[in-house]
């Protein structure tokens, strides 16, 4: 259901970008890079009875694209390979689940932007985002740790197979089944836009994120194999995220682009 009020928005935004294009529109695009702070949250409280949670590091690195709809309105869109992941702690086992998954995301924003000044290289102008996140688990890899040695494994999307294949000592797979790879989550925050030099602009934000989407429908399962004693896992869970982000940009003309040379030619007055 969530996912389904998310993508209302993300229509309206899409909508209005393709069809309130005014004349002679400039853009900006250009590179993006993020550092994160992650936590699991639980949707049932008897996990949070069973696991301990830790905070996890990650980063973010793609584009952004930032495009005026009205004054003082743009439409941002990015597009990254996202780093993130959960620290679990069974209490009873005291195993450590040290979990790192891989996403494709792309967050569908509108902008408010607000004049803050001037500065040397030109207008100062602060602003503020909210709007909804796709994202694609790609895939993970993990750590579990206690007293002995410590087991490293990699994630498989399916059903644990009859025959498993061998792997290697001290490894192991974890087959998960069920699971949701297209989550949805909301994103807001509020940044700078600093110009540099002509038309290029250095977007600098901080964003707080809430997912979604579980990780896995009720019914899913994550098994490892070889098994190993004392572990558990829970699906039902989304993230929790916290952002710091820069963002170098540069001014595109929409019109002057595309437009071609004319090819009337005109005669001098003699």
């Amino acid at each position: 259901m969530i996912r389904h009020i998310l993508l209302i928005p993300a229509l309206i935004l899409v909508t209005n970008f393709l069809h309130a294009q005014p004349k002679g529109v400039k853009y900006n695009i250009g590179p993006k890079a993020a550092f994160n702070v992650y936590k699991s949250r639980f949707q049932f409280k008897e996990d949070e009875q069973i696991f301990d949670q830790e905070m996890k590091m990650g980063f973010q690195i793609g584009g952004i694209f930032d495009i005026p709809l009205k004054e003082n309105i743009h439409f941002a869109t990015e597009l990254y390979y996202s780093h993130k992941g959960k620290k679990t702690i069974i209490t009873e086992s005291g195993l450590t689940n040290d979990a790192t998954y891989h996403y494709i995301e792309v967050p569908i924003l509108l902008r408010f932007t607000f004049v803050g000044g001037q500065v040397s290289s030109g207008t100062l102008k602060w602003h503020l985002d909210i709007g909804p996140t796709m994202s694609y688990w790609l895939g993970g890899k993990g750590t579990l740790s206690s007293d002995g040695p410590a087991i490293d494994y990699k994630i498989i999307f399916g059903p644990l197979p009859a025959t498993p294949p061998s792997i290697g000592v001290g490894t192991s797979n974890m087959y998960i089944s069920n699971s949701n790879r297209l989550q949805w989550g909301l994103l807001a925050g509020a940044g700078v836009n600093y110009p540099i030099y002509k038309g290029q602009v250095l977007f600098l934000d901080i964003r707080a994120g809430l997912g979604g989407t579980n990780l896995g429908e009720h019914n899913a399962e994550a098994i490892l194999s070889p098994q190993i004693l004392g572990f558990g896992e829970s699906l039902d869970v989304r993230f929790l995220e916290f952002s710091i982000s820069a963002a170098y940009t540069f001014e595109v003309d929409w019109v002057r682009r595309f437009k071609g040379k004319s090819t009337v030619k005109y005669r001098k007055k003699s």
